[in-house]
């Protein structure tokens, strides 16, 4: 295993991408009615000593971070290294439910257990669950593999809640999927926070 350095960035203020993805696919897709609430991230992600890349010249290069309109989380952790550059062959596309790893850095204060969170839009609600996809382009070989990392809060039964999640992402049809282009993209996924 690899040490795996992940920046995950989200908007101040409102993010207009997830804010009108959530509306189309409330009211357009079959299952859109379980939809309450989506977020997403920009996901950066690389293993350390690779190519000379640190998350410092991550951030100061201005494409992966705007502190004018961005939050961010550094996080660190030991995952498989081919994780995002192989995804064949992670069974039944689960994203390790260690990912990202621990908090290094943020620009937030908030308690660190609770930042990827703060990141996706706060806790779930008590009556839904949180499902997490990261997707990312198809052949990224790296060294520096890019995504983006939706959150679907979903009102369902917490065993049906990964693929439910699945058919509103990905494009599978006009009336499933909209986040996801399976042709081009990959994705892993995770039930982050069931009903409680």
């Amino acid at each position: 295993m690899s040490q795996q350095t992940t920046l995950l960035t989200s908007h101040k203020g409102v993010d207009l991408h997830a804010a009108t993805a959530l509306r189309v696919m409330q009211e357009r897709l079959d299952g859109g009615g379980f939809l309450k609430g989506l977020f997403r991230c920009e996901m950066h992600t690389f293993s350390v000593g690779e190519h000379g890349l640190t998350m410092e010249r991550l951030l100061a290069a201005g494409r992966y971070y705007n502190p004018n309109k961005h939050h961010f989380g550094h996080f660190a952790g030991t995952i498989a290294p081919e994780l995002f550059t192989s995804p064949e062959i992670v069974e039944d596309r689960a994203l390790p439910p260690e990912w990202p790893g621990l908090i290094q850095d943020t620009d937030l204060e908030v308690p660190h257990q609770e930042l990827y969170d703060t990141l996706l839009g706060g806790m779930a609600p008590p009556d839904c669950c949180a499902v997490d996809l990261a997707s990312f382009p198809l052949g990224q070989e790296g060294p520096l593999v890019s995504g983006v990392l939706w959150r679907l809060v979903l009102q369902t039964d917490p065993s049906k809640a990964a693929e439910l999640g699945e058919r509103l992402a990905v494009a599978c049809g006009r009336k499933q999927g909209l986040l996801i282009n399976p042709h081009m993209e990959a994705w892993l996924t995770a039930v982050r926070q069931e009903i409680r």
